[in-house]
């Protein structure tokens, strides 16, 4: 029997020798870039609103917890408002902890890749969470209804006669004193005020009526009628990603204008996202991150936030962005921000920096906004009273993302209420001092839950597993070069 043996050529060996490389070089690509972006963009098929993905699931039927936490500020020495040595002191009271459910209604999906829909916020008080006892605590404060009204009318010459009227009649009082907790909430104090102005200007002949908006409520309360409404926060339009990612989340208009009437210019456009729902930003941030614009419809406007830092939660990484001055600066150092400022230009800004007037969106009640216990304000605004204590720590308002997919991360949104008390021509506002009384202060909270960020590290392990595959080929591919090299000159010779 005879064995025969073929023998390759060096050439040829040479050719496979370098084929081989190649194709480990080629593999190496394709782990290190073709499958991370197949991943990406397959991820990113999930970061839109629409049926199917998991940005609609979360959107319409969320699984992260979110908690509302309410302070109130209750006023221990009102009736030393007029003495000009004493300072109105405020003890905080709370927090009264309520879990938080968005559902979506009224939801229509548009031609232009867009959604509208409508919010629902229910709300649900959680008592073992709570600091003090939501039914039975008392809070006594500035009498909002009585302040709306002075505000309201102060120069208009129907005034006098209204005034004369409350105190005939006993209408009203400077405060709403030793008020329970929950009906200073959600349930609604009664208000003898509110409800007989309302009928008062029901019958009042046409042209006579003063311009003042009353909400229809029988008491007052900071969230009465707001808990489960569906049209109390108004009409949402946002992108919904199908026709680019980078659209995903992003405000087109709300009450169905791209411009709210509350504020001029830039400061009054329907800009950013809602919060919930982000456009992904990619991996690339580079080392200027831009800042994101968060609408809130509480203020009718949107405001800006600054990158911080790096962020980690559960393990998995991202980035955090926080509230500065800038939000509540009435252009006193940044102009841009003066068209914040509600009253006429030529008396812009109105309020030293660190408040907003949100008025307008609130019935025409004297609030101003600005961070709990009036951080990052004017001094001015805490030497006027006592009681204020501004912690960065507690007060500030964060906000973090994971940037490739948009998904939250974690939120404290804080924000303070606040009425402007001055002598506005009522009786009962007679000779008290122009000062900023704080009322409550919010504070909106969540954190990423631990399934959904062990889903996104998984999309990032995965990634990154094959890059790691990439560097391991280039390793084995350049030694089987260096080997191919030797064996062509010193083995491989013809």
């Amino acid at each position: 029997m005879c064995c025969c043996s073929k023998r390759y050529s060096n050439n040829a060996k040479k050719l496979w020798a370098f084929g081989g490389v190649v194709a480990i070089f080629t593999a190496a690509a394709f782990f290190g870039f073709g499958l991370p972006a197949i991943i990406d963009a397959v991820a990113l098929t999930e970061f839109r609103v629409k049926e199917g993905a998991r940005v609609y699931e979360n959107f319409f039927d969320g699984e992260v917890p979110i908690f509302f936490d309410i302070y109130l500020f209750h006023w221990t020495n009102p009736e030393e408002i007029r003495n000009p040595n004493v300072r109105p002191n405020f003890v905080q009271m709370g927090p009264y902890v309520f879990s938080e459910r968005h559902e979506r209604g009224m939801v229509s999906f548009n031609e232009d890749d867009t959604i509208t829909f409508n919010q629902k916020r229910i709300w649900h008080y959680i008592p073992e969470q709570s600091n003090g006892d939501y039914f039975n605590d008392r809070v006594t404060t500035l009498n909002p209804v009585l302040a709306t009204v002075g505000k309201t009318l102060e120069g208009d010459p129907l005034l006098p006669l209204l005034d004369g009227i409350i105190m005939a009649n006993n209408l009203a009082d400077f405060l709403y004193k030793d008020v329970p907790v929950h009906e200073m909430l959600f349930d609604g104090h009664p208000d003898t005020l509110l409800t007989t102005l309302r009928d008062l200007l029901a019958v009042l002949p046409p042209g006579s009526v003063p311009d003042i908006s009353l909400p229809p409520w029988e008491g007052f309360g900071w969230f009465v009628e707001r808990n489960e409404s569906l049209t109390y926060d108004g009409t949402f339009q946002m992108g919904t990603g199908t026709d680019n990612h980078i659209n995903t989340g992003v405000m087109r208009q709300w009450n169905n204008a791209p411009q709210v009437p509350n504020y001029r210019g830039v400061c009054g456009q329907v800009r950013g996202s809602a919060g919930e729902v982000w456009p992904p930003m990619g991996r690339n941030l580079g080392s200027n991150i831009r800042p994101l614009n968060l609408f809130l419809p509480d203020l009718c406007s949107a405001i800006t936030l600054r990158h911080e830092r790096e962020f980690t939660v559960h393990g998995l990484d991202g980035e955090l962005w926080v509230g500065d001055a800038r939000n509540f600066d009435n252009g006193h150092t940044i102009p841009e921000t003066e068209c914040q400022c509600t009253s006429p230009v030529d008396q812009c800004p109105f309020y030293r920096p660190g408040v907003i007037d949100v008025s307008e969106c609130k019935f025409g009640a004297p609030l101003v906004v600005s961070y709990p216990h009036f951080y990052l304000a004017h001094p001015s605004y805490r030497t006027a009273v006592t009681g204020m204590e501004p912690d960065r720590a507690k007060h500030e308002f964060r906000f973090a993302l994971h940037p490739f997919s948009g998904i939250p991360m974690t939120a404290n949104g804080r924000l303070q209420y606040n009425m402007h008390l001055r002598d506005n021509g009522m009786v009962l506002f007679r000779d008290v001092p122009d000062v900023i009384i704080p009322a409550f202060w919010i504070e909106q909270r969540m954190v990423l839950t631990k399934n959904i960020a062990d889903d996104l590290k998984l999309i990032e392990d995965l990634r990154w597993g094959f890059i790691y595959t990439a560097f391991a080929l280039c390793g084995v591919a350049a030694l089987l070069l260096g080997l191919s090299l030797y064996a062509a000159f010193f083995v491989w010779k013809d």
